[in-house]
């Protein structure tokens, strides 16, 4: 089980420091990239007692674009600096 605990809206640099791929079986390559499909983050906890949380990348739909897993919420907060420039200041608790 997981909860989520932290949201951020985001736009994804012209050149992305990270790219994700997704399967498209009418695509030549069979790949899609949907990097620029990323407009929200959510922060999920793990309820297990491992400090670990997993980072969901969504789409103007709520959709998942793609999902990573952290050692903690303050390791992915760096890694969400890093990958979009988002300042610590910007995450915002959880909201439906």
């Amino acid at each position: 089980m997981s909860k989520k605990i932290l949201m951020a809206d985001v736009r994804v640099p012209e050149s992305p420091r990270v790219r994700f791929f997704a399967r498209d079986d009418s695509a030549a390559t069979k790949m899609k990239d949907v990097t620029d499909q990323v407009v929200r983050l959510v922060v999920e906890e793990l309820e297990d007692d491992s400090g670990y949380c997993v980072l969901l990348r969504l789409d103007d739909k709520g959709a998942i674009v793609w999902k990573t897993k952290h050692p903690s919420v303050q390791e992915t907060k760096w890694h969400v600096e890093f990958e979009y420039g988002l300042p610590e200041d910007k995450w915002q608790a959880y909201k439906d």
